[in-house]
């Protein structure tokens, strides 16, 4: 069954049996309903199985990260954020694998507290979004916490907003998740280009703090940048300093930048390759697969 509100898009990507064109509020009022009154009869049997399937696979093939010694797994400090907010943080993202990961790694304690632009690729979205959730919560008298999970590309886009934070005296964190690179197009230079970068690097030519560990080399400097907006802001770069933190950003009075510096290499996963079904999930290995089988061809 596909409901949609676009007829276009209804069967463009799968054949399906039944289909509603139509807004999906109202089409799942409807379904809600003809539950409720018994018109149409759940097939329990056929549910069970299908749900008991569905928990054997997530069982088999659960999620999972590495864990560094030292350096800092983004899904990791999403995962702390998640715990040291009990999950009820709003969030917002901006666009990339940061977004991804705040939706497999953060779990929302309560619904309507996750701004993202979704497939819309709007990158620079995660500030403003934040933004207008604080504003919304300063005028109503409430306090609650907004962070804005975002990746060093995308918050630069709308960095300039920082002035609009600090003269609006909105209480919005801001958590970068800080790889040095447009980290999903990498994750597809890795994948399916033999990890060729084209301008996907976002730091200074030749240097590199991931090859480095020169923290001289991080590039933009978003803790300066901060500072010069007139914000608090730190960068943690080790995973014994990050909890603390977290903490910090978290239970500071006002506004706040935390510039979390992350491998990478590090890839999103599950995922399907473009013009792939599901049968052709990719679900495990990282970016040093790739870059070091080019180093062994000599590229």
């Amino acid at each position: 069954v596909h409901i949609d509100i676009d007829a276009a898009e209804i069967g463009k990507n799968k054949a399906v049996e039944y289909s509603v064109c139509a807004d999906i509020g109202a089409s799942l009022e409807c379904l809600n309903e003809l539950f409720e009154t018994k018109q149409v009869e759940m097939n329990a049997p056929v549910l069970k199985e299908w749900v008991d399937d569905v928990l054997e696979q997530k069982a088999q093939k659960a999620m999972a990260y590495p864990e560094y010694e030292d350096a800092i797994a983004p899904q990791h400090a999403i995962q702390v954020l998640e715990e040291v907010t009990e999950g009820n943080a709003v969030v917002s993202t901006g666009v990339g694998q940061h977004q991804m990961w705040a939706a497999q790694w953060y779990r929302f304690a309560e619904p309507r507290r996750w701004l993202t632009s979704g497939g819309l690729g709007s990158m620079g979205y995660g500030l403003p979004a934040a933004l207008g959730a604080a504003a919304a919560f300063k005028a109503a008298g409430e306090k609650v916490t907004v962070v804005d999970i975002d990746g060093d590309g995308s918050f630069i886009m709308n960095v300039q907003e920082l002035a609009t934070l600090k003269a609006e005296e909105l209480d919005v964190k801001v958590m970068i998740l800080n790889n040095q690179h447009l980290g999903m197009v990498v994750q597809w230079e890795d994948r399916f280009y033999k990890a060729n970068r084209a301008h996907t690097y976002l730091g200074l030519k030749g240097e590199e703090w991931h090859k480095t560990n020169d923290e001289a080399q991080i590039y933009p400097d978003f803790v300066m940048m901060a500072a010069s907006f007139g914000i608090p802001a730190r960068r943690v770069i080790h995973k014994a300093d990050l909890r603390e933190a977290i903490e910090e950003m978290v239970n500071s009075e006002g506004p706040y930048l935390l510039d979390v510096m992350v491998p990478h290499i590090e890839h999103v996963l599950p995922m399907i390759p473009g013009g792939g079904g599901f049968k052709d999930t990719i679900s495990d290995g990282d970016g040093s697969m790739f870059h070091e089988e080019r180093e062994m061809k000599g590229l």
